[in-house]
């Protein structure tokens, strides 16, 4: 775990050695994915135990089996797949991930492992990975608070068979491996820690790519937002100040904003109680979108998914290790 020195090291690379004796496989093969609270040890005795329990217990289970096994403060797991043809053969797709706090741009206190049989060269799987989290695992905020523990792995046996996919059908295959991780991120926000809301935050209109990314961390981290989101309140003033601050370009006479189809601030100008009403029509659902044009005249757009703020979420973390 995090913050645990050599200690730390020592006990890591003392799991990665027992599962690689277990499995007849190098040690540099075997993934170590932890999260838990920073600076405490892991109970090495009971990990060992684990291992050798978990190994003796191979079978045929299910990710839903896995996904039971990961969750922490998690009230349900989170498990996605998929299965299409690519090139006159079936591929499937299927992943898992747990999470529920410490999330936030740049990963957080999340483990997500997605699985594949299709056949990819280790350079395209891993070009195509990191696209991947950047819009799904790394385009989901629930606090604003990053973590010293997190982990995302694509995993690729090849036993679709045939030659590495390339062109066309690697596209098709980034496509897919897409929905499902976009699944699995969305999963966790609405599983976030006290929350009632999924919310879709687009910034578009930004004159950098930059702009939007900083535009759309402000609107989706600010307090105000996500407890107005709470209390299903229209104060589309907390949007625009929120993008306002965040350092992106912004001209506000040419700033649109809309929650769900709702137009309620159109170049500039409030569109007065009427859309107000009708956007608090929209917010009393528990998923929906909120999309902000910055007006600045860019071609840049950045979607990342959000939840409210709940007094539950104040609770959870406050008695977290009590």
């Amino acid at each position: 775990n995090a913050c645990t020195g050599e200690r730390g090291e020592k006990d890591a690379r003392a799991m990665t050695q027992r599962v690689a004796d277990r499995l007849g496989c190098a040690a540099r093969d075997v993934q170590v994915c932890s999260t838990g609270v920073i600076g405490a040890p892991l109970p090495m005795e009971t990990v060992t135990a684990g291992i050798d329990a978990a190994f003796d217990a191979l079978g045929e289970g299910t990710m839903e089996d896995f996904g039971d096994a990961i969750c922490t403060t998690d009230t349900r797991r989170k498990v996605r797949g998929t299965e299409l043809e690519i090139g006159g053969r079936t591929v499937r797709i299927a992943g898992c991930s747990k999470g529920a706090g410490m999330i936030h741009p740049n990963m957080a206190t999340m483990l997500g492992v997605v699985i594949t049989d299709a056949p990819v060269a280790t350079q395209d799987l891993d070009r195509l990975w990191r696209g991947v989290c950047d819009r799904s695992f790394n385009a989901i905020t629930i606090d604003g608070d990053t973590s010293t523990n997190d982990t995302a792995l694509l995993l690729a046996s090849g036993a679709a068979g045939g030659a590495p996919l390339s062109g066309v059908d690697l596209d098709t295959l980034e496509a897919a491996i897409e929905e499902v991780a976009g699944e699995l991120a969305r999963d966790i926000v609405r599983d976030g820690e006290g929350a009632t809301k999924l919310v879709r935050i687009t910034i578009a209109g930004a004159a950098s790519d930059a702009d939007v990314r900083v535009a759309a961390n402000a609107v989706a981290l600010s307090p105000l937002v996500k407890t107005a989101i709470h209390g299903e309140d229209p104060n589309w003033g907390r949007i625009i100040a929120a993008a306002g601050r965040s350092g992106a370009k912004v001209v506000p006479s040419e700033m649109k904003l809309w929650i769900g189809e709702v137009p309620i601030y159109l170049d500039g100008v409030w569109q007065g109680p009427g859309a107000e009403s009708a956007a608090h029509d929209v917010m009393l659902t528990p998923d929906y979108p909120i999309r902000l044009d910055l007006g600045a005249g860019g071609a840049h757009i950045r979607t990342i998914f959000t939840c409210d703020f709940s007094a539950d979420y104040v609770r959870i973390n406050a008695d977290y290790r009590s």
